[in-house]
């Protein structure tokens, strides 16, 4: 009887365990509109209503679904140009902003609409600025951030002509009222200088980064850290010592609770070296300005770890930074990703410098800004490549840096992920639930997805949830261009028969 009522409580824990992790995925309708040709961006809630923008066939559409994800509207924003070069938002509780860029003969124009949550315009276009470009220019000028706490937006632009690189900074407050504005023409070697994206903090702090090549296809040699205050003109420069080693594709984060500003790349013993060493960290006072660095080697137990091949001394070669959370005591967790590429016809087709240094002026990948947007409204669409490319997603590397810049704990989670020609399945979402941060991704069994998910505690201890769900079939999930929209909710991207539509998953 005793073994009876153990195997039974043993049998109603598992039941209630499934119940505890189980995940509700209600789906939007499916319109007639082709995956193929979809470029979109999920705003997330705003009022009672979650928004997702929609650019298909130059179409711009804004589509609206209540709490239950039932469709209110899906409907063409009609005084935005056929030809709109990017879209950005900034999302509030009861309305948002849009900042959108389009071209007319020779001119670039950046313009911003306040709109609420139903998706009606709320007050005038205000002009922000306007380029004169070549007529063949079909690149967007302008970027969009905001602050962490969302009460400074910045629109910049760094525009290169002749020898020189114009910078031009706008910044508003949520109303899209002009709080301060700068514009700084310097000099700029394409060849051997690069600009990071910048960053605002709360208090209205420009941050970004220089970084200097000895030549263009050899590693970065020097590092200076750039910051300009609210209401000044002043951009000032510090320098950061790398001690004759050598890094490349810099991520620079904001702890606007620790007043600190992060960077953090991979580095490199030789300048035209291709084999990671480890992680080279810095961090500088925003109060004080003054700076700490380090430079953290990769072990052999960690390489051992993340590679299957042998080939220890290459295994981290392909990975590229991608996340920064920033934890309460001055540290942080960096996450990287395995990523490659393989053009068929093309010997030569997956090279580091090409993936990093595609712009000459501004390091603009696919990398993740926890208080940025998750991605540009562009990137799903992948599909008219002329050549054939092989995307490769593999391992995550999971690493805690303490305030003083040592390694706490580090972890991976091990999985490979290919696909020809659109990667829009493939890498991760990421669900943070505070206590620990969910990795989502799709995992191919018997030619059926299933979407793993897996967690990473506070203390770098990884857990297996069940995967993902669903009671319909048919449908093909897009974990990486989710979003989360609540604690333990996310809007994530389907393809439901070659059309785009979207499901709100619960946890």
């Amino acid at each position: 009887m005793k073994r009876f009522s153990k195997v039974l409580c043993s049998v109603v824990l598992m039941i209630a365990t499934n119940i505890a992790t189980a995940q509700n995925i209600t789906y939007s309708v499916v319109h007639n509109e082709s995956a193929s040709e979809a470029n979109f961006e999920i705003l997330g809630k705003v009022g009672a209503n979650f928004l997702v923008f929609k650019n298909i066939s130059w179409k711009s559409i804004l589509q609206v679904f209540d709490k239950d994800m039932k469709e209110l509207r899906n409907e063409r924003i009609k005084f935005l140009p056929e030809k709109v070069l990017n879209v950005d938002f900034i999302t509030y509780p009861g309305y948002f902003v849009m900042v959108y860029q389009y071209k007319k003969n020779t001119v670039v124009y950046c313009d911003a609409v306040k709109m609420d949550a139903n998706g009606q315009q709320l007050g005038n276009i205000i002009n922000i600025d306007t380029t004169r470009v070549g007529m063949i220019s079909g690149a967007d000028i302008y970027s969009t951030i905001y602050s962490e706490d969302k009460k400074n937006i910045l629109i910049y632009k760094m525009h290169e002509k002749n020898e020189k690189l114009h910078v031009v900074t706008k910044l508003y407050n949520p109303e899209l009222q002009l709080q301060d504005s700068t514009r700084s023409v310097i000099p700029f070697n394409e060849r051997r200088e690069l600009y990071s994206p910048f960053q605002i903090a709360n208090d209205g702090t420009i941050f970004f980064t220089k970084e200097t090549k000895p030549n263009s296809r050899e590693n970065i040699s020097e590092l200076e850290v750039i910051t300009n205050k609210a209401k000044s003109n002043l951009f000032r420069s510090t320098a950061i010592n790398l001690e004759k080693k050598f890094i490349d594709g810099v991520q620079i984060k904001i702890d606007n609770r620790n007043n600190n500003y992060i960077i953090n790349s991979f580095y490199y013993q030789e300048k035209r070296t291709e084999s990671i060493e480890g992680i080279f960290s810095a961090l500088m006072s925003k109060q004080t300005d003054s700076v700490k660095t380090r430079f953290n080697r990769f072990d052999d137990s960690l390489r051992v770890k993340f590679t299957s091949t042998g080939q220890y001394r290459f295994a981290f070669d392909n990975l590229f930074l991608k996340n920064t959370f920033v934890k309460r005591d001055g540290g942080y967790v960096l996450v990287a990703e395995d990523y490659s590429t393989q053009t068929m016809g093309n010997n030569n087709s997956w090279n580091r410098w090409d993936y990093l240094y595609g712009n000459p002026y501004s390091v603009t990948n696919d990398y993740y800004y926890w208080n940025n947007p998750y991605y540009r409204y562009n990137r799903f669409n992948t599909y008219n490549n002329t050549r054939s490319t092989r995307y490769y997603y593999d391992n995550i590397l999971i690493l805690s840096i303490d305030s003083t810049l040592k390694p706490s704990w580090s972890n991976v989670i091990l999985k490979s992920q290919t696909d020809d020609d659109n990667d829009g399945f493939l890498s991760y979402g990421i669900l943070n639930a505070g206590a620990e941060i969910n990795f989502l991704y799709i995992e191919k069994e018997r030619n059926s997805q299933i979407i793993s998910n897996q967690s990473i505690s506070t203390y770098g201890k990884l857990y297996r949830y069940p995967t993902l769900k669903s009671r319909e079939s048919g449908y093909q999930f897009m974990p990486r261009l989710a979003k989360q929209v609540g604690a333990k909710q996310m809007i994530v991207p389907c393809v439901y028969r070659g059309n785009i539509c979207f499901a709100r998953v619960d946890f």
